[in-house]
């Protein structure tokens, strides 16, 4: 349908299962992609499929939680022409009981989970202004509803859900709108390794089923079903909407 025909987006968290389908489905849709994660071997197996199939794909690897490697980003998307999709789909989960958090996985938490995304927001804002540009921030249910051992977590993810819609009344003056997503457990290698962090090494099946369970629908997420609503809001389709927080959880959230 070539929804982003035109169109530069990019995409951070790209070589997880989300992050990979959303390069690929924003590429499919027409746009020009600038990926980017940590792993540098991952991004160019992703660079190098997506290309294989004719898309238009272009991987940076850099670290989002430090003021330099955002600006190697905004070097990338300056020379692109600019930049009409931001596409905040990066993060980490780390769980711990609150009293036994420490102060380093804190700020490890809130630098990649939330400030990475003021850096982001700030430096590539001029690169977005006058564009009717779209800023999608991936969020969490955890940024709406408690789970256990997940401080850290729901305090990073609910102030990405306020910051957007702050950013949205701020930006709006340069064209730019932003939205943020909360998904709930999506059905990805990520729950899994989160789980294999956990004391006393639970079989991750088990709990799986349960984050199945605990939704309304009675199972997990696809990332298709994510990309999908972020593939709206990063479209011309979506131009009314700005400073939305959107649900992609299955329900979750209303138990």
């Amino acid at each position: 349908m070539a929804r982003l025909q035109g169109k530069t987006a990019l995409i951070t968290g790209a070589t997880g299962g989300q992050g990979r389908v959303a390069c690929r489905t924003f590429a499919e849709e027409g746009a020009r992609v600038l990926a980017t994660d940590l792993d540098p071997a991952a991004g160019a197996e992703l660079e190098a499929t997506l290309r294989d199939k004719g898309l238009e794909v272009t991987f940076v690897a850099t670290n989002l939680a430090s003021a330099a490697g955002v600006e190697e980003l905004a070097a990338a998307a300056e020379a692109l022409g600019g930049l009409d999709v931001l596409y905040a789909n990066h993060g980490i989960i780390l769980g711990s009981p609150l009293l036994e958090t420490t102060e380093e996985e804190w700020d490890r938490i809130q630098d990649v989970n939330l400030k990475s995304v003021f850096l982001l927001t700030r430096r590539l804002a001029p690169v977005m202004a006058d564009r009717d540009a779209s800023i999608i921030n991936v969020s969490s249910v955890g940024a709406l509803t408690v789970f256990p051992n997940l401080s850290a977590y729901g305090a990073a993810k609910a102030g990405l859900a306020m910051f957007s819609k702050c950013a949205a009344v701020d930006l709006a003056p340069l064209g730019i709108r932003v939205n943020a997503i909360c998904p709930g457990v999506i059905d990805t290698p990520m729950p899994r390794s989160f789980i294999d962090t956990l004391p006393d090494q639970p079989d991750a099946e088990p709990i799986m089923r349960a984050f199945a369970e605990g939704s309304v629908v009675g199972r997990l997420g696809r990332p298709e079903e994510v990309v999908s609503l972020a593939l709206y809001l990063a479209s011309d389709e979506s131009t009314f909407m700005t400073g939305s927080v959107l649900t992609v959880d299955g329900g979750w959230s209303l138990t």
